[in-house]
């Protein structure tokens, strides 16, 4: 009778501290820079989404669980208790800059409680590129353009994707964003009278600026 007292009691003590369990704490820390300058930036805002478990099924959808901001050395840091997620995912952005989106698995994250995440962004210009045929010489007159090195992607972003005008009379205006402080490169292929040629050209971006370039042909 003595021994099952004491099991229970022991049974009783032991769930009892696993239901009262420490909750585990992760540091999330990094720098933030300018991808061209390698400037610090402050002011930045970092959120951490989690895809959480939720009536015993991880979520499909994201929800943002913390947030920070880069102070004036381009640091951050989030503190967050460990929890039922089956993903992780950064966003990353400050006016003037593209937004970066990253995600990160459970176990990557949840490695060290000191993990560390640095990123660095680029800060965005405008390209107006104006494509027009200025000779046309039949209906079936055809350009086809693009940009070759974008490397952001996003909302009114340019494009490495081509773009097909036809027509003697075609005309068109498209501003879009780009990465600045770099020289952005146009390829055009024009064909006309049974004719083709092939042309190239870039344009330089500014930070905050927009550049205007002219394709007439």
């Amino acid at each position: 009778m003595y021994k099952i007292l004491i099991l229970l009691i022991i049974s009783v003590f032991t769930f009892s501290i696993a239901c009262n369990k420490t909750p585990q704490y992760y540091e999330i820390s990094g720098n933030i820079k300018n991808v061209n300058t390698q400037e610090a930036l402050s002011g930045v805002s970092v959120y951490l989404d989690a895809k959480k478990l939720e009536n015993g099924v991880y979520n499909s959808s994201f929800t943002n669980i913390s947030s920070a901001q880069s102070n004036s050395q381009g640091n951050y840091s989030i503190d967050i208790e460990e929890d039922k997620v089956s993903e992780y995912r950064f966003r990353v952005s400050k006016d003037g800059y593209f937004e970066y989106e990253e995600e990160v698995s459970v176990d990557e994250l949840q490695s060290s409680f000191s993990f560390k995440k640095d990123f660095t962004l680029y800060e965005e210009a405008w390209i107006e590129l104006k494509v027009k045929n200025t000779t046309p010489q039949a209906i079936d007159d055809e350009i086809n353009y693009r940009f070759i090195n974008i490397a952001v992607s996003g909302k009114d972003c340019c494009s490495n994707e081509q773009i097909q005008g036809i027509g003697p009379a075609y005309s068109v205006t498209n501003l879009c964003r780009a990465q600045s402080d770099e020289w952005i490169k146009i390829e055009w292929v024009v064909k006309k009278n049974g004719s083709q040629h092939i042309y190239y050209d870039s344009v330089w971006t500014e930070a905050g600026k927009t550049v205007t370039k002219s394709i007439d042909y």
